[in-house]
């Protein structure tokens, strides 16, 4: 073999293939590992949970990385494991999260791993149409005592939610009668007072019919009363 084919072959054992995008993991042992919980958590008590693996551009980094990594199967009720676009937080306040939302699946014990490495393959690769792509930040692999949740969060809620929630549902072939939670990390102030109306009227709409009724009775029974008068 000549020098330059000895160079050319050194060469090609570090190249390496780019990712679109910078990725990184994270884990997250939470408050379920503890006998007594917490309720809830202050966003320093969560961000000192949430613990930074290890970055990554180029699918042989991945893969170094990947391959040491617990499958979510395997993991104790409590354990979380997160792969975001970095530099974002997997925290509802990070400034690319705080506007958007997340999608929550459900999953049976023994079916997690294969749909969060589904996901993850799907987000480094180029399965998702770039729209999409483009929208979703992170996902989340978390173990629970009964079930498993697989979240995607993603950072416009306003334009966008639907749309992703229908490209979730056509990757994993989920049916459309499966409920999927779609939820809104922070709810614009200007929303209060018409969202807190629309669940007052929601929360008794049978009282307000039944009071409604009773009054258009009663304004009945007044009139038949008075043409009864009128006519003596």
């Amino acid at each position: 073999m000549s020098t330059m084919a000895k160079i050319t072959n050194e060469i090609d054992k570090t190249k390496k293939t780019p990712i679109e995008n910078k990725f990184a993991f994270w884990y997250r042992i939470s408050e379920e590992m503890n006998q007594q919980p917490k309720p809830t958590l202050d966003k320093n008590e969560y961000e000192n949970q949430v613990k930074k693996i290890a970055e990554f551009q180029t699918i042989e980094d991945f893969w170094a990385i990947f391959q040491h990594l617990r499958k979510p199967d395997s993991c104790k009720p409590g354990i979380e494991f997160q792969m975001f676009k970095d530099p974002i937080k997997p925290m509802w306040e990070d400034e690319y999260n705080k506007d958007g939302g997340r999608i929550s699946i459900k999953l049976r014990k023994g079916y997690t791993t294969i749909i969060w490495e589904e996901m993850i393959f799907a987000l480094i690769g180029g399965v998702l149409p770039p729209d999409i792509k483009n929208e979703i930040n992170g996902i989340v692999a978390s173990s629970r005592k009964e079930f498993n949740v697989l979240q995607i969060w993603f950072k416009t809620y306003a334009n966008f939610h639907q749309k992703i929630e229908q490209c979730i549902r056509d990757l994993l072939q989920i049916p459309n009668e499966v409920d999927l939670e779609v939820k809104q990390f922070f709810k614009p102030k200007k929303d209060y007072p018409k969202r807190e109306f629309e669940r007052k009227t929601e929360d008794k709409p049978k009282k307000k019919e039944v009071v409604n009724e009773e009054k258009k009775e009663t304004n009945i029974s007044n009139n038949e009363e008075e043409k009864k008068k009128e006519d003596k």
